[in-house]
This record gives structure tokens, sequence and C-alpha cells, in this order.
């Protein structure tokens, strides 16, 4: 018994790095689910939200969204971020931390271990967009929409998302995405050039 204590300053050291800790500390905190307006018409609006799972309800540690390569939220069980995106591209992927941090030298190679879904999204001017994201219970199938999204991470309609996100809490105020250009990671540079050197010899 006399570890237990180190084994939890160890754990919170682990912890306090880049990730956010998961609901296994704690219920998800925030505002109950409120509809927010867009500002204006020359934007999209974009939730992603979570529902409630046994799995979720377990993390140490909450996976997180980043957008063109940076981070922007954590989302742990039972919660939902909003953005306003200006009208472009963008690329999203949700990694889940190893040991702190959700970059490794293996990042964006054959041996990614943080990355769980990845998916480019189109925002169009006064636009609303739901971001499902559960790694157990796929959305409803809809017929006449075919899926979007990759793996627990889906573009669902509007009907899908209010059956769920009413139960859900607000996990950070909303923020307004720039559109802007994708910056290189040093990973991805690295797995690049080998690729061109293997290229190169033949393999």
């Amino acid at each position: 018994m006399r570890s237990l204590p180190w084994l939890i300053v160890l754990l919170s050291v682990v912890l306090s790095g880049c990730s956010s800790p998961g609901a296994f500390f704690g219920a998800t905190q925030g505002e109950a689910f409120r509809p927010h307006p867009l500002t204006d018409g020359n934007h999209a609006r974009v939730y992603l939200y979570r529902p409630q799972s046994a799995w979720a309800d377990q993390e140490l540690e909450a996976p997180a969204l980043f957008l063109n390569n940076a981070r922007i939220g954590s989302l742990p069980s039972k919660a939902y971020m909003v953005f306003e995106f200006d009208t472009a591209r963008y690329q999203l992927e949700m990694r889940r931390p190893l040991l702190g941090t959700y970059w490794t030298l293996f990042a964006d190679g054959p041996l990614d271990f943080t990355l769980i879904s990845s998916f480019t999204l189109d925002a169009e001017a006064g636009g609303t967009y739901y971001l499902r994201y559960d790694e157990l219970n796929p959305p409803p199938v809809n017929e006449q929409a075919p899926a979007q999204g990759d793996g627990p991470l889906q573009l669902v309609s509007q009907e899908v998302a209010h059956q769920e996100i009413a139960t859900t809490r607000e996990i950070q105020p909303v923020e307004r995405i720039a559109a802007s250009g994708e910056t290189e990671r040093m990973q991805r540079s690295f797995w690049r050039k080998i690729g061109q050197s293997l290229d190169k010899i033949g393999i």
C-alpha cells in the first residue's frame, strides 16, 4: 500500500503534460447543451459531441480534436464543443494521448498509435455540422445520406444529433477558427522522405 501515493503522484505527472484528464476523475462539468446561434452568415457552425458510455467514463485521458495539426479541444464523456469556422476545407483529427502526449516519433507514419480518426470537412458559409464521436456505438444508418467520417468520428444529421447532444455538457467556450494553411509536422516530413527514398531504390 505504501507504493499507492507514489503511483498517484506518477499518474498526476503523466497526465499534467499535454493531455486532459478523462471522465474517470470526475463527471464532465459545464452548462447543459444549448443551441449557439451563428454571429453572421459568413461562417459555419460546427458541433462536436460525445455521447456518454461506460467506455468513455473509464478514460484516464480524454481524446482531443486537432484541426490543421493544432489541438483545439479535448472531449471527455458526455461533452460537446462548438466552433465557428471560416469557409474553407479543414483536416480534422481525433487523437488519443499516450503517456501525456499526442505526438510520438511515429506520428504520421505506419505506426501512428495516437491517431484515431482523420476526416476532411468542407465548411460552407451559413452551414451547421454535427460531428459525433463514439468508439463503441455507430450512429444510425441513413440510406438517403451515405456515411461521412472515419471510424468513431462521423458527420451526422441534425435529427440524429439532437437526440443525443441534449444530454451533453459544454466543455469549453465557443471558439472561432480562422481558415489557415496546414503546418507540416516534423514527423510527417520524416516519413515522406523515407517513402521517397524507398521509391527511388525500387522498394
